[in-house]
C-alpha cells in the first residue's frame, strides 16, 4: 500500500513540474521544475528496482545536462533577465504534439494485458554491471574516461581562451 502511495506522488510530482515547465517563461524556473520531474522519475527507478536506472538518471540528467543548462544560462548574461517568446503557434503545435503522444501511450497501456505477474528478479544486477565493467568491458570502460577527460581539457581550453577574448577587449 504504501509503494502504491509514492507512486502516485512521484506521478503527482512529475505531471505538476511538467505542466509547470511548460508554461513558465523564467529559464531559471523551468530548470528547477526539469529538476523536480528528473528526481521524481529517479525516485519511479528506485521504486521499482532499477537502481543502477537511477543512479544513471541523477548522475547523466541532473548532473550533467541540467547544470550544463544553468551554466549556459549563466553565461548567456543577458538571458536571465529576459523571458522567453512562446507563441501561440508553438504553444498550438505542442498541444498537438502532447495530444497524439498521450493517445499513443493511452492506446499502448489499454492494449497491454495487466493480469501477468510483473516481477523481477534483480538481485545482484548492479554489482553484475560492475563486474562487467571491469572485466570483459575495461577497455571500452577506459576508452570513454580517456575520452571524457580529453573533451574537459578542451573545454577548459575554450573557456580559458574566451575570458583572454573577453579581457583584451
Amino acid at each position: 500500500m504504501i509503494t502504491l502511495i509514492v507512486f502516485y506522488f512521484f506521478i503527482g510530482v512529475i505531471a505538476l513540474s511538467s505542466l509547470a515547465l511548460f508554461f513558465t517563461k523564467n529559464v531559471i524556473h523551468n530548470a528547477a521544475y526539469l529538476l523536480f520531474s528528473l528526481l521524481s522519475v529517479a525516485g519511479l527507478f528506485v521504486l521499482s528496482g532499477a537502481d543502477f536506472l537511477a543512479i544513471t538518471q541523477v548522475m547523466v540528467y541532473i548532473g550533467g545536462v541540467l547544470v550544463l543548462l544553468l551554466f549556459g544560462v549563466m553565461y548567456t548574461k543577458n538571458s536571465i533577465d529576459h523571458e522567453m517568446d512562446s507563441g501561440s503557434k508553438r504553444t498550438f503545435i505542442g498541444f498537438l504534439f502532447g495530444a497524439v503522444l498521450f493517445g499513443i501511450l493511452a492506446f499502448g497501456i489499454l492494449e497491454e494485458d495487466l493480469d501477468r505477474d510483473y516481477t523481477v528478479n534483480n538481485e545482484g544486477i548492479t554489482s553484475n554491471l560492475g563486474i562487467s565493467f571491469m572485466t570483459d568491458q575495461i577497455f571500452a570502460f577506459e576508452l570513454t574516461a580517456i575520452l571524457l577527460l580529453v573533451v574537459l581539457i578542451g573545454a577548459v581550453f575554450v573557456a580559458g581562451k574566451a575570458d583572454k577574448t573577453i579581457d583584451n577587449q
